[in-house]
């Protein structure tokens, strides 16, 4: 049985020009790359591109080709957890956690942090780790997950720029702010 190997991923992963059956013995041994979920909690900010993404100078940016999810952050946030199996859990069952569980939280702002990494930088509001983000992480951590980061640091993200761009934005800000998250 062949294998499609679709136009973008012909473009960017074979860029030595090998033929992709060559690099493929056997489809069956495959493993399909997991699907993982996340539970979030938004927030409503207002004036949120003219006042916390006009800081961000464009020719920093990183983007990825046919990839939406780079660059700056359209939708302010603050994952609780990352990784969770979708396929092992029926969704509806995370929603009826969230609503029974959940309430809408507040949290200070002090400082803009970077998480530095070779592909990009994440430039970041740091976030208190409260007691209540402590509960709802434990919570969902009980659902089927995988972690790639051995700590939690709760943070929302203001943007991905190029690797090494990330710290000239990092400071104390000189006006705190508090943000409140209402919508899981």
């Amino acid at each position: 049985m062949e294998k499609f190997i679709s136009f973008n991923n012909w473009v960017f992963e074979n860029k030595d020009n090998k033929d992709p059956e060559e690099e493929i013995e056997n489809t069956e041994d495959l493993e399909e790359e997991p699907v993982y979920g996340c539970v979030m909690m938004d927030a409503k900010i207002d004036n949120w591109e003219e006042y916390h993404l006009s800081g961000i100078d464009e020719k920093d940016l990183y983007e990825k080709p046919n990839d939406d999810s780079y660059g700056l952050e359209e939708t302010p946030h603050v994952t609780i957890v990352y990784g969770i199996h979708e396929d092992e859990i029926d969704p509806q069952t995370i929603a009826d956690v969230m609503e029974e569980n959940m309430e809408p939280m507040t949290l200070a702002v002090t400082e803009i942090d970077v998480f530095e990494g070779e592909e990009y930088d994440v430039v970041k509001y740091n976030l208190p780790l409260t007691e209540q983000l402590k509960t709802y992480r434990a919570l969902f951590m009980k659902f089927p997950n995988t972690q790639t980061f051995d700590e939690y640091h709760p943070h929302m993200t203001i943007a991905y720029v190029l690797p090494g761009k990330g710290g000239k934005y990092k400071r104390s800000l000189r006006e705190p702010f508090k943000i409140k998250f209402t919508k899981a």
